[in-house]
Formats: structure tokens, sequence, C-alpha cells
């Protein structure tokens, strides 16, 4: 079984994961975007020419705000792939996992549906308003400045069905974990993974150069 968390840069995605594994009576395993790919990268890869290999930064400014984007190379994509099917691997050996991720690139997202397809998802979006996130980003400082909003819409893209949307400007972490639990509670086959990948499928075409 797995928690596939969607949302964007800010959201407080990794701290309700947190709460859910302390909260969940069994044992529920933890991983993302940030632990299955970006931290294996140098930090070298965060600037040029090395960038042309990981991710690049692209800095605009929207209405007087600073908005990034991620621009993935080809070079990342089997990256991302692999991490999905040892996702994959562990469910199917009876683990229960949280993904902690950030669904941005149709080259990213479509591995996700193919790979995941015969697995138990619970697809969750966490989904605070934008300029929640803007103002978390600003707080913590340690994050890239206009990332949250520049991905925003994007993450939460309207083909997207979810088992359950997190308010987490108006949920705290312990609130929305027990929305989660609940939700599993119930008994009921999650859909929303199914048709998102339904609507994927039928609307969206990945672009690889």
């Amino acid at each position: 079984m797995i928690i596939l968390l969607n949302g964007t840069s800010s959201a407080g995605k990794t701290t309700v994961a947190r709460v859910l594994q302390e909260k969940h009576p069994g044992v529920l395993l933890l991983y993302g975007v940030d632990t299955m790919v970006q931290t294996v990268f140098p930090a070298k890869c965060d600037f040029p020419p090395f960038d042309e290999q990981a991710i690049k930064l692209i800095i605009s400014e929207v209405d007087g705000r600073p908005q990034a984007k991620l621009e993935v190379s080809s070079y990342m994509y089997p990256v991302y792939e692999a991490a999905i099917r040892f996702y994959k691997m562990l469910s199917e050996q009876g683990y229960n996992l949280i993904v902690d991720e950030v669904l941005f690139d149709a080259n990213r997202v479509t591995p996700y549906f193919e790979i995941l397809a015969g697995e138990t998802v619970y697809f969750i979006a966490v989904k605070p308003e934008k300029e929640v996130v803007v103002r978390r980003e600003k707080a913590r400082g340690d994050r890239i400045s206009g990332l949250a909003e520049g991905l925003y819409d994007e993450v939460y893209n309207p083909l997207f069905t979810y088992d359950l949307i997190l308010d987490t400007g108006k949920l705290t972490p312990n609130e929305s974990a027990e929305l989660i639990l609940a939700r599993m509670d119930r008994n009921e086959s999650p859909r929303g993974f199914l048709a998102s990948a339904m609507a994927w499928r039928r609307f969206s075409r990945p672009n690889r150069d």
C-alpha cells in the first residue's frame, strides 16, 4: 500500500507524513523526491554546466514577485523512474509506504501512473492556498524564493482526482494525519489514483527530448 502525497514546495507534506508515521498503528516507510533523488546528486549540480545533467532553475518575475520553475534534464528521468520502481518493489513485498512528491513535468508524472498501476495507492493532495505557501517559503528562509508559487498550478493539475484534499493552511499536521487515517479506515478502495491515471492517459502526453 502506498500513500502518495502530492503538493508544491512548502505545502507541509513532510510534516504531515512524519506525524502520520507516528499515528499509524503499523509501520509506514517514508520516501520521496528529496530522499530518493534530490539529495543523491552533488551540490555542483545546482550550477552550470552541471545543471544541464540535473535540474535547471529558471527564475522570472510575475506581478513584482519572483516565480521559479524547474526544468528537468533527460539525464534525470531514469533516476526518478528507478525510485518509483523501488516503491513498487517494497509495496509488492508487503511494506506500506508514504511517498512525499511534487508532481510536475509530464515525463516524471507518467511513470507513476504506469509503474504503480497495479498497486493500492491513496492519492492525497496537500494543498494550502497559494498565499499560504508563499508566506511559509519566506518565513522558512531555506527554500528557493518563488518556487512554491511557481510550481503551484502545475503540481495541482486539474487532471488529478484525489482521495483526499488537505488544506494545511487551515488543518494542523495532526488533523491532516487523522483525516488520512479516517479515510483509510473506511475500508473503501482508493479511486483517485486510478481516475487520475485514466485522465492522464487520455489528455496528457510526455515529451522527452
